[in-house]
């Protein structure tokens, strides 16, 4: 007799974690082809690095619209102009929100708060959009425009400098990169970092971002998907290194637009804007990231 309920509490416990193996976030989409995938892990061997790749092989045996897992997240996979535009367009209410992830939501944003377009649908995220809507009106960017005339005369003028009017071969991603930065933190803060493609917190600001970019990758981060690889934080610990190193600048450029704004010798940008705006009532980390720049070169 102890012999069967041993038995039989073995095989309920093996049907339990099979079952939570294979559970989760969202439950199966009835209408949707599945991938077929392993336990635990779902299709995330199958995908491998390379994503779109793998993804397009598939549309060939399931059509433009399928399911997969990736460990317990449930992702659908949308490939034709026609379903996009059903997905976007005709139901875009639906996916007003956005999906939270353990590294990027839990480990890198802690401190400020998460970007508009990383911000799961609530109260804050609306009020943001809200304020992004007020600093990006017509009267709004027409104010921006000499800093977009500034930003592209000063790179184009280095870049024609340094190839000694086109008889030297150079790299123009640094440059582009500068005219990226420089448009962003103006735009964004009234402030632009001084020197050549050499500057220092040029070259700071855009290998921090990168890497943060990367934290966000469906490819780079199992953690995110298997919350058992989560125990050895290998992958929080170089997170919270690059949270702290964004921290340090945006909390620069922020306290330096208020201390231009109290003497009055602010030059107009969205933060500024926002800071000035009775009506937008954002905490501190959500003005410091409010407009969060993205650079990948």
């Amino acid at each position: 007799m102890s012999d069967q309920i041993l038995y039989v509490t073995v095989l309920v416990g093996l049907l339990l974690l099979y079952r939570l193996a294979n559970s989760t976030d969202k439950p199966k989409i009835k209408g949707i082809p599945e991938i077929p995938g392993v336990p635990l892990f779902g299709n995330l061997f199958q995908l491998g690095t390379d994503h779109a790749r793998v993804a397009r092989k598939w549309v060939a045996k399931y059509g433009p619209v399928f399911q997969t897992r990736l460990g317990n997240k449930r992702v659908v996979y949308v490939n034709s102009y026609d379903a996009v535009k059903h997905f976007w367009i005709t139901h875009q209410s639906a996916l007003i929100s956005r999906p939270m992830f353990h590294t990027f939501h839990s480990v890198v944003s802690t401190s400020q708060g998460f970007t508009i377009g990383t911000s799961p649908w609530d109260e804050s995220c609306k009020a943001r959009r809200k304020a992004a809507a007020t600093a990006l009106n017509r009267p709004a960017t027409q104010s921006y425009m000499p800093i977009l005339d500034l930003e592209s005369f000063v790179s184009i003028k280095e870049l024609f400098d340094d190839c000694e009017k086109g008889t030297k071969d150079l790299d123009p991603s640094p440059y582009f990169a500068r005219f990226a930065l420089n448009t962003s933190l103006t735009l964004n803060y009234g402030y632009r970092i001084n020197g050549d493609v050499n500057s220092e917190l040029l070259h700071e600001i855009t290998h921090v971002e990168r890497e943060i970019s990367n934290f966000r990758s469906t490819s780079n981060n199992w953690q995110d998907y298997v919350p058992l690889l989560r125990l050895w934080g290998a992958q929080n610990s170089s997170a919270g290194e690059f949270r702290a190193r964004r921290d340090k600048y945006l909390t620069d450029m922020l306290n330096h637009l208020k201390s231009r704004i109290a003497e009055g010798t602010d030059k107009p940008c969205i933060t500024g804007n926002i800071l000035k705006d009775p009506e937008a009532k954002l905490n501190e980390g959500k003005k410091t990231l409010f407009f969060l720049f993205r650079f990948k070169y």
